[in-house]
Formats: C-alpha cells, structure tokens, sequence
C-alpha cells in the first residue's frame, strides 16, 4: 500500500479538510494509506517520510519543503467545481455582478479564476476580501458565489448560492495515480467518474484521459486473449506493460519492477541480430521475437513476443504441410538506399495494426516480400499466411478458391465440398495479388467480406464469420480503373486504407550493388567498372525480378546481358537513339484508329519487342514533348495515344 501525506496549515476548517481527504479517497480506496498532517503541530526540524505528499492549496510550497524526504513527490492540490454548478451559475442574470466568497482572500481569488477558466464569462466576479469589508466596496452587490462558506458572506446580502466545497481537480488526481504507479483497473475506474464530475479547464487534457483509457482497455482484452507472452518496454528496455501470459512465463505475479535482464540476457534484448530465436526462461524453451516502435523514423521502445517452443513449432508444422507460411521478414530485403528504409520502417509500423493494406509497385519491385514481411512482424505471425495471384486464375475457379464450395454447387465440384482459402487464413493474413484484375463480381464479394468479415460458400446460404487480415498489391493505376468503370471506388477506399508504395529500382540504384553481391555472391567481384557503370545506367524496367535474372545470365554466360551491355542515355541502347522518336510514332501510327489509340504499357512491350528498353518515365516524356509538337494526341484511360497527321508527315521525314 502507497502511503500519502495531505499538508494542511491548521485544523480551522475540519469539514473542508474531510471533504478534501474523502474526495481523494474515493478514487484510490484501499490503494493507499492517507494521512492528515498539520503543519501547526509539526516540530521546525521533524522530517516526513512517504512515496508521494499533497499540499493544499492555502499553503505555500516553501512552509512543506523543509518536512518532506523528497520534495520531486510533492503535488499541489488544485481544486474544481462540481459539474451541477455550471447549470446554477448559467443561471445567473448575464451583467450581474457577484461576490465570490472563499474563506480567503487568496481562495476567492483562486475560486473565481476557476470559475473564468470553465467559460462562465457573463456574469461579473468579485472575489471577496473581508479586510475591505468596511470600505462599503460590497455595499451595492445583492448576490453572492460560496463554497460552503455562507457564514463568512456579508450580512446584507440576502441571495446566497452554496455551490458546496470544490472537489479536488482531475489534474490533480491523474498526477497522483502516475506518480504512486497506481495505474490499475480500479483506480481508473474510479478517476473515469470522478472526471465526468468536475469542470475542468484543460478538457482536452480529459478527453485524451478518457479516450485513451478507453483504447486502451480495448488492447488489453485483445492482448489477454492471445496465446503469446508479450512485453511492451522503452529503448532503454525499461517494462512499461507486460501482459497475462508474459507475467506466468516469467513467474511473477505483480507487473511493477520487473527487471528484464534478470530473465532475457541484455546481449540477446540489445541484439540487433537476434530475433525469430529460441531463449530459455525458466527452464523451458521459448521463441522470442522483438519488434521496434518508431516515430518519425526514431525507435523509441520495442515489443517482444514469447512462445512455448512447443507449442509453436507443432503450430508452424502444420502450416508448412499446407505450405501456409510466410518465408520472409524485413531483415530480408536486400537494400541500402534512403528511399527503401522509410518504405521498411512505415511497413513497420504498419504490421503492428490490423488494418487493410495495399502495396503498390511496378511488377518485380518485391511487393509479396514486404506482404510477408508484415505478416511475421504482426501478432497473425503465428498463424496462416496465404497467398493468391488474382491474374493467375479464371474468375469462377478464382470464386471458389477464395471463398470455397459446397458439395454439388457446380459441375466437377468436390463430393465433399471446399475450404475456401478465407477460411484457411483465419487469425492470420491473406494476399491478393494483381488485385487490381479482378472482375466486378469478385470485386462485389470482396467489398461484403471486408465490410461484414464473414463470407458465404459457393452454393451455400451459411454465412460463416471470419477473421483475418488482408493485404492486397496492384502494379495497375486504379484510380484511372475507377474512371474507366473498371474498379469500384468503393472498393479501393475499402483497400487503400494503409497505403505502401514500393519505388522502382531506377529511383534506388543505391541497392544495385547489394542486390547484385546478393545473387552473385564472389562472382560479384568479377564484374567490370565498366559493367558496373552499364548496369547503373540500365533502367531496370523488370526491377529486382530482372536484377536477378541478369545475375543468372552472367553466371551462366560470363557477360551481361547484351541489351544491358550497350546501354546508354536513359535507358535505351545506343543504335537505336536516332530511330527512337520513329519507332514510337509509327507504333502509335500502326494501332491507330478511330475509336482508340495504345496504351503506355502495351507501346513499351513494342519497343521491347524491337529490343529497345525505355523506362516509363522516359517514355512519358518522350510523348509529352512529341504532344507539344503536335505528333500525337494523348487521350485517357481506353482512348489511349494516337497519331495527328502532322505525325504521319513526321514518319515520312523520319
């Protein structure tokens, strides 16, 4: 139990040193030990002893400090009306004036602020000095404010308003529960009433209390629920949380002082290598995880994960039968630029929540790497992880892969029926690649699963709940998709909630040489500076898919890629430099007709086809300047690019 000292000067007002004393007891109960002191009866040399001391508010911080062990324990006790005052108050006459009557000059002062502080501006305040009393300043005023105070207003005033004695701020109150550590479901529960009872100044500061409280209460049933061992510390591996399951493993019953060394070795926490590992507490074996929490790219504390090694090993077991595993985690990805770091660390952060996901990128960029990288940094990790290509599968067999079929529902269906693969994820992550192809059937289906989480079989009127988390990837612009009615707008919002943009390899060719020393391996060594400068000039429209192909080709061959050898001036190859502007008008020309034009993507798998590689925002550029000379008419979305006459005269120039 906490021991509190509560300063008074004298015992004057005993009621109002009770009404203060129960109005603290009522929020910490039985937590602490409170005890009345008085400075009157204090010896000039006695010195007092206790984890936290309260001063009121009549006496001065100078008269306390000489009689505490600790002065940083010492808290000021503010005072805040009962919220019923506020109807009595607004009831008032606007432009009445009002004597404030405390049984102090300084009180009343202090009385009145508060009163100014809550928005009670209408009336006027005057705080009452009986000292004035014979002057007549008072002679005029006809009603008077007191707390509990009615003997001490002026005789001559007939309408008194007892609001009763100001109970002791929330402010107050909070400062005290954190400084004794009492941050505990009872206290909270009872500061959660006192807040709504008083009329506080700062009610941002309440609101934050309250809503915080409140989320916070949300993730600890969800923490408490969960099979894992988990400890929320500081940078500095200070415990601020641990919850159920991490206090049984580490066999103490009181969350306080828990040192962390004294079961985890400071090597394996400071350890920015040790993770996904097995560690020993207690006797028996555990998987220990650790995770980083940053803001603005600044770690400020880490959570770790333990599980029973046992348990998590049959767990994983089965789903490496089924082949519902995630391979990779962020120590994965091969990388060295700036760009890929901030991309790294806001999946990071990502992971930790359960929102939606969408993970943007050309194709090879790597997108299903950072899906199964959030997946092993999230609380799903333990569970199935399964991934689906969406462009890979007719619509009707892509329907029942997803969500499964009851026996009987079409020709060639199982006789028993099928899992879909939502139901196969459950607890865990599913990733729908190439999302962006999906047809508006899939994507009306998709949109109930998000919003509702349950999902119906194929030939079934059983609504079955779900519980997973979904992550989707697109190299497809969807926003154009939606202006061509071929994605629901709703749809996206619904998966766009915690975007991911992977850059292309061409924007972070600090990550060549790593990448390439990656699939080399010493072979690596053995390139050229003159290799070294073709592959830094290549655009790498394939991304790390083609960086890794190119790695195969050279330790096959011995030599770069040809394409790739010569290249030369922003990505395309030497011998065709003079011929490029032709080449792209004559493609526009040749898909050229009344309705429509071509597309960027289908005119850059042309020129690939004549082996000229361009990236996509040298072609973008090429065709906004040949739009300026009035070549080409660039139109949107299905309308795609063609050719003017004035192009057709440029060919024949050409």
């Amino acid at each position: 139990m906490k021991k509190v000292i509560l300063f008074f000067n004298d015992r004057d007002n005993e009621s109002a040193i009770s009404f203060i004393y129960n109005n603290i007891k009522e929020v910490f109960e039985d937590h602490i030990e409170l005890t009345s002191c008085f400075l009157s009866d204090i010896d000039d040399n006695e010195i007092l002893d206790a984890d936290a001391f309260l001063v009121s508010p009549n006496d001065a911080m100078q008269n306390v400090r000489p009689h505490v062990s600790d002065f940083s324990k010492v808290i000021k006790i503010t005072r805040s009306p009962d919220k019923e005052v506020l109807n009595t108050l607004s009831s008032i006459p606007a432009g009445s004036t009002v004597l404030i009557v405390n049984d102090s000059y300084e009180t009343s002062l202090d009385t009145t602020q508060s009163f100014y502080e809550v928005g009670i501006g209408h009336i006027n305040m005057v705080p009452f000095d009986e000292g004035l009393l014979h002057t007549g300043l008072y002679d005029n005023i006809e009603t008077a404010i007191t707390p509990a105070e009615a003997h001490l207003v002026p005789a001559h005033i007939k309408n008194v308003i007892d609001i009763g004695y100001r109970k002791v701020s929330f402010e107050t109150m909070f400062k005290l529960m954190k400084l004794l550590k009492l941050d505990v479901p009872a206290v909270n529960r009872n500061l959660f009433r006192h807040v709504y009872s008083v009329i506080e100044p700062n009610a941002e500061f309440n609101t934050n209390y309250v809503n915080g409280y409140l989320k916070t209460e949300m993730i600890n049933h969800i923490i408490e629920t969960v099979r894992l061992g988990i400890i929320l510390v500081s940078k500095y591996y200070e415990v601020i949380f641990v919850n159920d399951k991490a206090l049984s493993i580490l066999g103490e019953t009181d969350r306080d002082d828990i040192q962390l060394t004294d079961y985890i070795s400071a090597d394996v926490l400071s350890s920015t290598e040790v993770n996904n590992d097995e560690i020993e507490i207690g006797g028996i074996w555990y998987h220990y995880e650790k995770y980083d929490l940053t803001l603005l790219n600044e770690t400020t504390g880490y959570y770790i994960t333990l599980q029973n090694l046992t348990e998590f090993s049959s767990s994983n077991k089965q789903l490496r039968e089924k082949g519902f595993v995630a391979k990779h985690s962020f120590k994965d990805i091969v990388h060295s630029s700036k760009i890929m770091d901030e991309v790294i660390q806001r999946a990071r952060q990502i992971a930790l929540t359960d929102h939606t996901v969408l993970i943007r990128g050309e194709s090879g960029t790597g997108k299903e790497l950072i899906a199964q990288s959030i997946h092993n940094a999230s609380y799903r990790s333990k569970y199935p992880f399964i991934a689906i290509n969406c462009a890979a599968l007719p619509e009707n067999l892509l329907e029942s892969e997803l969500f499964g079929y009851e026996k009987g529902a079409f020709t060639g269906a199982h006789s028993k029926g099928k899992v879909g693969l939502f139901e196969e994820a459950n607890h865990g992550t599913i990733f729908l690649d190439e999302i962006g192809d999906i047809s508006p059937n899939l994507q009306s289906r998709l949109l109930r699963t998000i919003q509702e989480k349950q999902i119906m079989r194929v030939g079934s009127d059983r609504i079955i709940d779900i519980d997973i988390r979904l992550i989707t990837a697109t190299n497809r612009d969807l926003e154009e998709a939606i202006q061509n009615g071929q994605f629901r707008a709703d749809l996206f919002f619904r998966l766009n909630v915690l975007p991911v943009e992977i850059p292309p390899l061409r924007k972070r060719k600090d990550d060549l040489h790593d990448l390439f020393r990656t699939f080399l391996g010493k072979d690596a060594d053995n390139l050229t500076k003159e290799q070294w400068q073709c592959l830094m000039d290549y655009d790498w429209p394939g991304n790390v898919r083609e960086v890794e192909n190119t790695a195969i080709y050279y330790k096959t061959l011995s030599q770069l890629p040809p394409h790739i050898e010569s290249v030369q001036y922003d990505g395309y190859t030497k011998k065709h430099t003079s011929n490029l502007e032709k080449f792209i008008l004559q493609i526009i020309d040749s898909n050229t007709s009344m309705s429509h034009g071509i597309g960027r993507t289908a005119l850059l798998h042309q020129l690939t086809q004549k082996g000229i590689t361009l990236s996509d925002v040298k072609l973008r550029s090429l065709l906004s300047d040949m739009e300026k000379q009035g070549y080409i008419i660039i139109g949107k979305g299905r309308y795609g690019t063609r050719i003017t006459e004035k192009g057709s005269e440029r060919i024949k120039e050409l």
